[in-house]
């Protein structure tokens, strides 16, 4: 069961510890609910009974712990083609 005590120092310390495992880099937490809906997240604030969530697409949604089904932390990487162009002549 999630609670207060999982999301306090010792998850930001762990979140920390993976990032300087994987050199520094980016790191994405979701959150995902029971009803399988993910939440992308930049910050995190723990509750008595719940968490606020700030996400990537700028929103915040209040979740309470009864509903958290796991929280996945990976690292971040862009996968985007550095230069992509679209050709526009018909030769």
């Amino acid at each position: 069961m999630f609670d207060v005590d999982f999301f306090g120092k010792s998850f930001t310390e762990r979140v920390g510890e993976f990032s300087r495992d994987h050199g520094d880099n980016d790191v994405r937490v979701e959150i995902v609910t029971l009803g399988g809906q993910r939440f992308d997240i930049l910050r995190v604030t723990a509750t008595d009974l719940g968490l606020r969530l700030y996400t990537r697409n700028e929103q915040m949604v209040y979740l309470p712990y009864q509903y958290i089904a796991h929280v996945e932390v990976s690292i971040l990487e862009d996968h985007r083609i550095v230069g992509f162009q679209l050709s526009t002549s018909t030769d």
